[in-house]
């Protein structure tokens, strides 16, 4: 009891109650930046409606661009658009990097390990994006907290899918599991935190209370997973992925609020992606 009620009372009131910062317009570097990942974004799909291998090459350049993307998005948002974009424009040419190299070969997924830690290093060296929760310095209870709650989401996840709609739980090529998970830990998790968690949960927390900015940032981060395309095109497969994302989204703003870093909700949605990839149709 004596825990819930100061908890109760940071989800209620704005982490910052001070005056926002003022938005500057965008320069030419971002307007550059945009237009890029737009054309390569527009070159991608384009080789995916292809057939043979540019297929497969088009889905990673494809995929590489919506992420370097959201990276890009998420610095502006949650830095200022005035700021220096190398640093991130980096992470991003290196996701995408690696988003092309695992079409290849599966040891290219292990490319996707460096965006985190490059994005981490910007985090130590920026006052502004450890104010956003991009760092690595969290309460060893919100860690686990993090991780139990991507293990207890999975879990349900797996029970419920291989029972009631008969999906098989199993992971038939280790090279394959491995090499998801890797994307999952430098691209989709990485992004979907940064982006909707450090960079858009936290700018609305500056003007309003914990619920509403946790239901932007949500409903935001359920619709980006409801138009991936890889997404199984099921009903019961896309009622599940809404009621999973929206529960993983709240869990993550609650994790951020309570430990002031994105690391615990971090590590709950690699976690849950991770159960997530052994589920076979």
């Amino acid at each position: 009891m004596t825990t819930a009620v100061p908890l109760m009372r940071l989800l209620s009131v704005p982490f910052d109650p001070g005056r926002a910062r003022s938005v500057e317009r965008p320069r030419w570097s971002g307007v550059v930046t945009a237009s890029a990942v737009v054309a390569v974004l527009g070159a991608g799909l384009a080789m995916e409606a292809a057939h043979g291998d540019l297929r497969h090459i088009g889905q990673g350049i494809a995929r590489g661009a919506v992420h370097a993307a959201f990276l890009v998005a998420g610095w502006i948002i949650a830095v200022s658009r005035q700021d220096c974009l190398g640093p991130v424009v980096r992470a991003a040419a290196s996701l995408f990097v690696a988003s092309i190299a695992s079409t290849f070969s599966l040891w290219g997924a292990l490319l996707y390990l460096l965006p985190p830690l490059m994005l981490l290093s910007e985090g130590v060296r920026r006052e502004a994006l450890r104010h956003v929760g991009l760092c690595a310095t969290a309460r060893l209870r919100s860690v686990v907290l993090g991780l139990g709650a991507g293990m207890f989401l999975g879990g349900h996840l797996l029970i419920s899918a291989s029972l009631t709609f008969g999906y098989l739980v199993s992971v038939s090529n280790v090279g394959q599991y491995l090499a998801a998970v890797a994307y999952d830990v430098g691209a989709n998790a990485l992004t979907a935190e940064w982006l909707f968690r450090a960079a858009i949960f936290s700018r609305a927390w500056r003007r309003w209370e914990f619920w509403p900015s946790a239901a932007l940032s949500t409903s935001l981060a359920v619709t980006r997973y409801m138009a991936d395309p890889a997404l199984p095109h099921a009903i019961e497969a896309r009622v599940g992925a809404v009621f999973y994302c929206a529960l993983l989204g709240f869990t993550a703003c609650a994790l951020r609020a309570e430990s002031g870093s994105i690391l615990p909700g971090y590590l709950a949605t690699v976690t849950f992606f991770a159960a997530y990839r052994m589920l076979v149709p």
